[in-house]
């Protein structure tokens, strides 16, 4: 047997260029070699993971902020901001803030309200005229808007399987309506004096002070407007016919008379009322309300029935702004409405956003005059607005009638 040294098997496990070097020394820096390269990739898998969690924490952060409203921001950092953009511009003149804080303004036109302090100015509107809040409010391009109703007729008959068919069934007609806007203009001014004062709320001052002109002013229109030159149409402005749905001109509001020519009594209005109220049909019932002014409320709200029972029902408990339910359908104030009187049509009932339509042109647009009156500012604030209705079956009025 030949015998084979432990040198020879060491040598043919590892590879030995001379016969002077020593294996288990290359088989240590092997090992060596093979550790530091598992240990870089490791730590290279390490970094990696680091930079995927570090990538993963800006990719929340950035979602984050693109879920915000406001190009990233909360509703209250970005309504500050243009707040205070809206103030410099009104004390100085100065529109470098009003061009970064909304990159859609045309100076030439006139710097368009920025869009949270738009908000806030609805908001108050729809406090001061309650049609804006319960009417459908269209917001538009152009100067006018169109919309289309259908006249369903059913002209659907029965036929026996051999008769002829008839050639003159009856047809849906298709009517379209038209809205065009008409500007509504306010110019609150005031002097250098007051606008050079930092403790002075000037962007509040004017939103408001815009806020209550134009909603006063329009509330009136979208009530008795004639409708000349694209100013609204209101809903006291149109026809009434005592007659159904379906069976008066369509242009025409429905009254149910309140059973006395001049002064109903209470047993009068209460059944006029009900009758008021079952008159509306079915479809309008969901979003249906009532709308009067606080002098006319003061008087149904003391209506009973011959159990004495009231019929404007408290919703819980009777707490200031509780307005409870009238024959269980809630009621809206205007004080624009006519007081019961003779002819007078004091009660509205039905869903006034099928019934009546608002139309906005864009948004309410500012400019800055300091050179018409020397020593004051004045602000041209105007915006374009129209109104008229809509679905004539969809809202009912009560009417100091007798028949």
């Amino acid at each position: 047997m030949q015998h084979v040294s432990a040198r020879a098997l060491t040598m043919g496990a590892i590879e030995v260029k001379g016969d002077d070097d020593d294996p288990i020394a290359a088989a240590i820096q092997k090992l060596d070699t093979l550790s530091t390269t598992v240990d870089n990739r490791l730590k290279a898998i390490e970094g990696k993971s680091a930079d995927q969690d570090k990538i993963g924490t800006r990719l929340d952060a950035l979602e984050a902020k693109a879920n915000r409203p406001a190009g990233g921001e909360t509703k209250e950092e970005a309504a500050e901001v243009e707040r205070k953009a809206l103030a410099i511009y009104a004390r100085s003149g100065s529109d470098v803030e009003m061009k970064a804080a909304a990159s859609d303004n045309d100076p030439s036109g006139g710097y368009l309200v920025l869009p949270q302090v738009d908000t806030s100015i609805r908001a108050l509107m729809t406090d001061l005229s309650p049609l804006r809040g319960l009417a459908e409010v269209v917001t538009i391009s152009s100067s006018s808007y169109e919309r289309f109703y259908s006249m369903g007729r059913r002209g659907a008959q029965w036929v026996a399987e051999r008769d002829a068919r008839p050639q003159d069934t009856a047809r849906p007609e298709l009517i379209k309506h038209s809205y065009t806007v008409s500007e509504l203009y306010a110019a609150p001014a005031a002097t250098r004096h007051v606008l050079d004062d930092a403790s002075v709320d000037i962007a509040s001052w004017l939103i408001n002070n815009a806020t209550h002109d134009f909603a006063e002013t329009e509330g009136e229109a979208f009530l008795e407007g004639a409708g000349l030159d694209g100013t609204p149409k209101g809903l006291l402005a149109y026809p009434t016919a005592n007659t159904k749905d379906f069976t008066r001109p369509w242009g025409t509001f429905q009254y149910v008379p309140a059973g006395h020519a001049s002064a109903p009594t209470d047993d009068n209005l209460a059944k006029a009322l009900v009758a008021l109220m079952m008159t509306l049909r079915a479809p309008y019932r969901g979003n249906a309300r009532w709308l009067m002014n606080r002098t006319t409320a003061i008087r149904v709200r003391q209506l009973q029935d011959t159990a004495k029972r009231f019929l404007w029902a408290p919703t819980g408990n009777l707490v200031e702004g509780e307005q409870g339910t009238l024959l269980g359908f809630p009621v809206a104030y205007d004080d624009n409405l006519p007081d019961i009187g003779a002819d007078a049509t004091p009660i509205a009932f039905g869903d006034f956003r099928q019934g009546y339509v608002i139309v906005d042109r864009q948004g309410i647009r500012i400019h800055r005059d300091e050179i018409s009156v020397k020593g004051r500012v004045i602000f041209d604030v105007y915006k374009r607005v129209g109104g008229g209705a809509g679905d004539f079956n969809a809202l009912k009025f009560l009417k100091i009638a007798a028949a």
